[in-house]
């Protein structure tokens, strides 16, 4: 019963034929904060207050950013942010915004798998999904909520979204 739930609201909540800008994951990535530290040695920058992370229509708030390259030759990151909670924003490829919040988020930029845990929540166009843990692999469309230690996962379901399919 609960894949079902979880298949419902995903052939919904993820209808689009890509679930993010085709180019976000190709511009660069600007980052601001209050502080920066970096780690030549290990090819580790972390950012901290009030950090504020963009690429393309993506828009990360966090107390703490971690940006790890784990080949220096390599232009792709493992991104982990930190918050109370850490949030996201983005413009779909249908030009609708998707919006995100955990306690921490992992991105991994090589295999463009996102990981959001504690309190992790996903809205889109006032649906959402709630849980412990959502990971989402994005070029596989393929996206896992769980619940927690007497926690549960909560699919929300707008019915203009139902509406709209049966178009």
């Amino acid at each position: 019963m609960k894949r079902y739930r979880i298949s419902a609201f995903l052939c919904l909540f993820l209808s689009t034929s890509c679930w993010a800008m085709n180019n976000d994951t190709n511009q660069p990535i600007y980052i601001s904060s209050d502080n920066q530290a970096l780690n030549m040695k290990d090819n580790v920058v972390t950012f901290t207050g009030n950090v504020v992370l963009r690429q393309g229509s993506i828009d990360i708030r966090a107390n703490k950013v971690i940006v790890t390259r784990p080949n220096s030759k390599s232009s792709k990151e493992v991104i982990e942010a930190f918050g109370e909670p850490a949030t996201f924003h983005q413009i779909m490829q249908n030009g609708k915004p998707i919006d995100g919040s955990a306690l921490k988020m992992r991105y991994d930029t090589a295999i463009e798998f996102l990981k959001m845990t504690n309190n992790a929540e996903l809205i889109q166009e006032g649906s959402e999904i709630k849980g412990n843990v959502i990971t989402y692999n994005i070029s596989e469309q393929k996206l896992i909520a769980e619940g927690g230690k007497n926690k549960r996962v909560t699919t929300i379901l707008q019915p203009n979204q139902f509406n709209q399919k049966k178009k």
